[in-house]
């Protein structure tokens, strides 16, 4: 016996993704699921993003200048700096994201990172985000645009479950 079709599915208004039943926008376009599906958030585009990215690395050339020896010429030293930078780069990225929602940039930008469901990162989603942007962001994004572009998300975002959203 096939059993009754439920007539409430989790179904977006806006768009008809499909959603969690306790996620408190779409995961999709980004529309409130509560009552009335008021538009809350939106999701950031590209551009916002690579304006927040800019900001981001500049603020991070800063810090990591103060990390530099005058006089270091050793045939050594710029790869160990490249390995340091990095290091820096995605100790930045991972710790903004989980205990803020937003490095500097997207602050600045009104950007923030949640979990597609609307809630905050944990360590390990902070951790797999900020690895895609500072070990392969070319890959991680190219990936991303032809493959997540309804949602902008990068290839990282994806295996994250993370989405960029604006803040209004």
């Amino acid at each position: 016996m096939k059993p009754e079709e439920d007539p409430d599915l989790p179904y977006c208004e806006t768009c008809g993704a499909e959603h969690d039943e306790d996620a408190a926008y779409c995961p999709k376009c980004g529309t409130s699921l509560s009552p009335g599906g008021e538009r809350v958030v939106e999701l950031a585009t590209w551009t916002q993003r690579f304006i927040a990215l800019i900001i981001d690395g500049i603020i991070l050339a800063i810090i990591v200048a103060f990390f530099r020896f005058p006089g270091d010429s050793s045939p050594f030293g710029m790869s160990f700096r490249f390995g340091v930078d990095n290091i820096l780069g995605f100790l930045y990225f991972m710790s903004m994201d989980h205990y803020y929602g937003q490095s500097v940039g997207k602050k600045v930008m009104n950007l923030k990172v949640t979990k597609e469901d609307g809630g905050s990162l944990d360590l390990m989603d902070a951790a797999i985000e900020a690895f895609g942007k500072v070990f392969l962001l070319p890959i991680d994004f190219l990936i991303g645009f032809f493959m997540f572009r309804d949602r902008n998300q990068r290839l990282f975002n994806h295996l994250s479950d993370t989405v960029v959203i604006r803040e209004l």
